[in-house]
């Protein structure tokens, strides 16, 4: 299964590319893409995405077409046999 993931707000800095274009196996969640994901573009996009117990990041937001993810052990194509999976990360706001 082709799944294209684009990634937005501030992890454009650790990574080439805004998308990836990812041959995933049926049955993949979002963990194993994000995973994958790490995988080409490194572990500075690990850092930007998950807390060191693997879980989001309080700042991530993933959405799987246009709904939200409510769990990274949702299966990413839902029954689809291709998905867009969209990474939105924003960051906090700074008060003063």
């Amino acid at each position: 299964m082709r799944v294209e993931v684009r990634f937005y707000g501030f992890v454009r800095d650790v990574i080439a590319n805004s998308a990836l274009s990812l041959e995933m196996p049926a049955g993949s969640t979002l963990r194993d893409l994000l995973k994958e994901s790490i995988r080409h573009c490194g572990e500075r996009l690990r850092d930007r995405l998950l807390t060191h117990a693997g879980d989001l990041e309080a700042n991530v937001q993933i959405f799987v077409g246009a709904e939200q993810s409510a769990s990274l052990e949702e299966v990413v194509a839902n029954g689809r046999e291709s998905s867009e999976v969209k990474i939105f990360v924003l960051s906090a706001t700074a008060g003063g």
